[in-house]
């Protein structure tokens, strides 16, 4: 296990698991926000909330990666319905698509933001959220 701070918060990871769960997510018809610029600060005050609270079981911080999409790098024994229900109780007024992917890290220096890292883990979640927009699903799950 390895430790490592970010905006003054503390994370420890896991060097024994080779599987990860990138969870990506991107806001529905982000376009047609009448108030999207509220919607973006209150997106950047959740991501921080959470990145607080779930701190024990994030390998990569969220943050906010295109646009209105957001990533985060999980454990794998994370619950990731929570951290999903825990976006929808601070946002209800938004729906989003959620791709998750199970897999391996190749680039894991996890000094590095989220989006600089990469891996199947990272591939899977995206295939996941295009397939989640194709199909108008909230959420698809590739392991």
């Amino acid at each position: 296990m390895f430790v490592f701070k970010h905006e003054h918060i503390d994370y420890a990871v896991r060097s024994d698991s080779m599987e990860y769960m990138t969870i990506t997510c991107d806001i529905k018809n982000s376009c047609k926000l009448n108030n999207r610029e509220e919607v973006q600060i209150e997106l950047i005050n959740t991501l921080k909330e959470i990145n607080r609270q779930y701190a024990h079981v994030i390998a990569s911080p969220f943050i906010i990666t295109l646009g209105d999409e957001w990533q985060g790098l999980m454990n794998v024994e994370c619950n990731y319905n929570e951290i999903i229900a825990f976006i929808q109780a601070r946002m209800p007024d938004i729906t989003f698509y959620t791709g998750i992917g199970i897999g391996e890290v190749t680039i894991s220096n996890f000094e590095l933001t989220v989006n600089q890292l990469d891996g199947p883990s990272f591939h899977k979640a995206r295939k996941a959220v295009k397939l989640a927009k194709q199909l108008d699903y909230s959420l698809v799950l590739i392991k």
